[in-house]
């Protein structure tokens, strides 16, 4: 399959060139004043009207807060499945043990269950797009080709404004004088045997 990129906003110009930096053969652009800031129903009108055209085998999100957000209102609209926060993906067969019907290329969808006790492999047999929501940081991204080139698909937005119940007044931004952790590459840790700051 090829690989297609989706990218939802304002201001967008020059994302599809990073984005087939990184591997996207196809690049969905939807520039809008009303795609900036993120908001449920028009993102998701959005990304619906692209996956009733494209019909896209497999369809990813990070699993971020946008992503937990938009992904399982897609999936419910096109009547499909989400696994969400897996740490791992494979391709691979499946024989259903049941009908002995066999299925090729599926997307198996590997993570964690049971507070992390046991990994648990998730698969979406008769339902596409097969979905799923990635956790942040877990794979590796593959390093940038500056000579990649992507094709640019500009999508029309032609979807009824009216519809859309929240509006954006204003936006605060919290001032932010502490660590992310969860930005952090490497986080270290310790009990309280440790003591002090010195103990480390």
């Amino acid at each position: 399959c090829e690989l297609e990129a989706l990218a939802l906003g304002q201001g967008l110009a020059g994302v599809e060139k990073q984005l087939a930096e990184y591997g996207a053969d196809v690049v969905h652009v939807a520039d809008c004043e009303c795609l900036a800031p993120y908001r449920t129903l028009p993102h998701a009108a959005v990304v619906c009207g692209i996956f009733k055209e494209e019909q896209p085998q497999i369809a990813l999100f990070g699993a971020t807060p946008v992503g937990r957000d938009l992904g399982p209102r897609v999936s419910s609209a096109l009547h499909s499945g989400l696994t969400a926060d897996c740490t791992q993906l494979v391709i691979g067969d499946h024989t259903d043990p049941k009908t002995k019907t066999d299925y090729k290329n599926l997307l198996y969808q590997i993570r964690p269950a049971f507070g992390g006790n046991l990994m648990a492999t998730i698969i979406c047999k008769e339902h596409r797009p097969q979905m799923s929501a990635v956790r942040p940081g877990v794979m590796r991204a593959k390093a940038a080709d500056p000579t990649r080139k992507g094709k640019v698909e500009e999508v029309k937005i032609n979807f009824d404004k009216s519809k859309f119940r929240v509006r954006i007044l204003e936006t605060v931004k919290e001032q932010k004088n502490m660590i992310d952790i969860t930005e952090a590459k490497v986080l270290v840790s310790g009990g309280r045997g440790v003591g002090t700051a010195e103990g480390f």
